[in-house]
């Protein structure tokens, strides 16, 4: 059976928007050329009464959204990788406890070699992308997008892309548009399931009331995986530009330049009830619960932090030499908005997995995060790290420069609201409103 889709939401924050104060949230949606039924989307979980939400919309403008929630046997695909890969840890963390070491590294060895660039994979299995609308060109052609924070780049399906996958969506026609421009470069990339190749091009851009002229994106003029088989037309990356393939501006680097935002922030609130979203600018009080803890990103490429340890109950991972593997001392942990579980070095993944194994009644995990200003811990309880029996946790190598890495992905943002501060390198984390009680 097919789950429905659920609506979300997007909101951008803009410099003057109480000048909409007088607009219902219709005659907004009206102003937005997009289509808003305000009996879906009337208040939020968190327990705005309506009232209170009738001036949250008066305030910020609103983007509409859908969950894409995976079908039945993308769940059940999910949940098949995952025991293999739960099952192939095992068989690693045996290895590690013989007397020879080298049948350890040996079996690791052959293990990363199966789930190398897996990350892409990763994102189509567990089909839980946020989509959203955006328009580019003029007049404006509609193009549904990931919201992605772990990549950097922007593309659309073009119409003169012909493979099966790209007749699923819809196609962006620039010979339409009297505002592209072709840049000439080309543009290839080879994924681990898949490849993309397309040219670069610049056009206007479209959020809602919001546009950002001469955007450089990519146009795809063919695809092969299965990753693009999934209903989204193209991936709007909302990390560094640093880590952009084409090292130019970000979408957001640009909204950012436009000076439209009263904060130059990015927060992803999902709500286990439907009611998940996207902010742009400042975020709404009603949205979380208690402080925003502050920590600064230690590197500019992935939104990432300095990990210290992750914790299992009383078991550090630290303490027993195997939280950063390869390196000497601390590694990071990425929020990625396109990742739908956690992720770990495979050799750290196959202890923590193990280690559940073995307790009666699965501890807390905990992610210990440092920066100048201290140290700060974030747990996830049984219930939250877990979907039935299985746990939402993956092994998932890395390699230097750019690793080891730890990724926190949907599981994270259930519990935790998540803001990007592009003004001052930092991530900002509150228990989320609608996160259930332990």
């Amino acid at each position: 059976p097919m789950v429905p889709v659920i609506l979300g939401w997007v909101v951008l924050r803009l410099v003057g928007a109480t000048q909409l104060s007088d607009m219902t949230d219709k005659q907004i949606a009206s102003s937005l050329s997009i289509g808003f039924n305000s009996s879906e989307v009337k208040y939020s979980s968190s327990g705005m009464q309506p009232e209170e939400w009738e001036a949250f919309v008066q305030s910020q403008l609103h983007i509409p959204i859908r969950k894409k929630n995976s079908h039945a046997e993308s769940r059940s695909a999910l949940a098949a990788h995952l025991d293999d890969n739960h099952n192939e840890l095992r068989k690693a963390h045996a290895a590690a406890s013989k007397d020879d070491p080298s049948m350890r590294w040996a079996h690791f060895i052959q293990f990363r070699a199966k789930i190398q660039n897996y990350n892409l994979a990763l994102k189509s299995i567990a089909g839980s992308q946020y989509v959203g609308e955006i328009s580019i060109g003029t007049p404006p052609q509609k193009s549904s997008v990931v919201f992605d924070t772990g990549s950097s780049n922007l593309w659309v399906t073009s119409d003169e892309c012909q493979t099966y996958s790209c007749g699923m969506h819809n196609r962006f026609a620039h010979h339409q548009s009297t505002t592209f421009t072709e840049i000439g470069e080309q543009m290839d990339v080879q994924f681990g399931t898949g490849a993309i190749s397309g040219s670069l091009g610049t056009d206007v851009f479209h959020l809602g009331p919001v546009h950002i002229p001469g955007q450089i994106f990519g146009r795809i003029t063919s695809e092969t995986g299965q990753v693009f088989l999934n209903d989204f037309d193209g991936i709007a990356g909302l990390s560094f530009s640093e880590l952009s393939a084409t090292n130019e501006k970000t979408l957001f680097d640009n909204l950012m330049a436009s000076g439209q935002l009263e904060k130059n922030w990015l927060t992803f609130y999902y709500d286990v009830e439907g009611k998940s979203g996207i902010v742009f600018g400042d975020v709404h009080p009603e949205l979380y619960k208690g402080p925003i803890h502050w920590i600064n990103v230690n590197r500019r490429l992935y939104w990432q932090v300095e990990l210290v340890d992750v914790t299992i109950g009383r078991t550090s991972l630290r303490k027993e030499g195997i939280l950063c593997p390869g390196v000497k001392g601390s590694c990071s942990l990425v929020f990625d908005t396109g990742t739908s579980i956690m992720t770990a070095p495979t050799s750290s993944a196959s202890y923590i997995i193990n280690h559940l194994d073995n307790q009666k009644e699965a501890p807390p995990l905990c992610y210990h995060l440092r920066d100048a200003h201290g140290s700060q811990h974030f747990c996830l309880e049984r219930h939250e790290y877990t979907r039935g029996s299985q746990v939402q946790l993956m092994g998932l190598d890395v390699e230097a420069p750019k690793g080891p890495l730890y990724i926190a992905g949907d599981t994270w943002i259930e519990k935790y609201m998540t803001i990007f501060d592009h003004d001052n390198n930092r991530v900002g984390l509150a228990l989320s409103a609608s996160a259930p009680q332990n």
